[in-house]
């Protein structure tokens, strides 16, 4: 099931959704996730929401972390991450569903030295999801809703 509720509806005009649905999660950690998942985001962003989902196990699968990253192409900065104190077991009737909000600086000489992203902020974000089990599958949907 994808995300029926999106992120979307806490954001005003302007905003831009891009939404990756029926990803495959595997005990691999972390994986990466990509938003888009290829290309751009045209304009760049600097404000919105964000949100995951992780459900439908086939195997023995646990959820222990999701990690959000923006990056310009050059520069990449972690805006949110959600880390429950003990692993999430995925199974038929538990799931996890998390969300947040992410705000960044820019300017023209962006990087590390100055905490900000080039010029207009964001192109794409990488979601890194941390899972445990023994080779067991489960589906993530992942969703940005933002504006320059």
């Amino acid at each position: 099931m994808s995300i029926v509720n999106s992120v979307a509806t806490y954001t005003g005009q302007g905003c831009e959704l891009i939404q990756v649905p029926n990803v495959v999660i595997l005990t691999a950690a972390p994986q990466t996730v990509r938003v888009p998942l290829a290309g751009s985001i045209s304009p760049a962003v600097t404000r919105g929401y964000w949100r995951a989902k992780i459900y439908n196990q086939t195997v023995a699968i646990s959820f222990a972390s999701i990690q959000l990253n923006a990056s310009d192409g050059t520069n990449t900065v972690t805006v949110d991450e959600f880390a429950p104190p003990a692993a999430i077991a995925i199974t038929a009737t538990a799931w996890v569903d998390c969300m947040g909000e992410f705000l960044f600086d820019t300017s023209v000489a962006g990087g590390g030295a100055t905490g900000t992203l080039l010029n207009f902020g964001a192109t794409f974000f990488n979601y890194l999801v941390t899972t445990t089990g023994a080779g067991g599958t489960a589906s993530g949907d992942f969703e940005i809703a933002a504006e320059p």
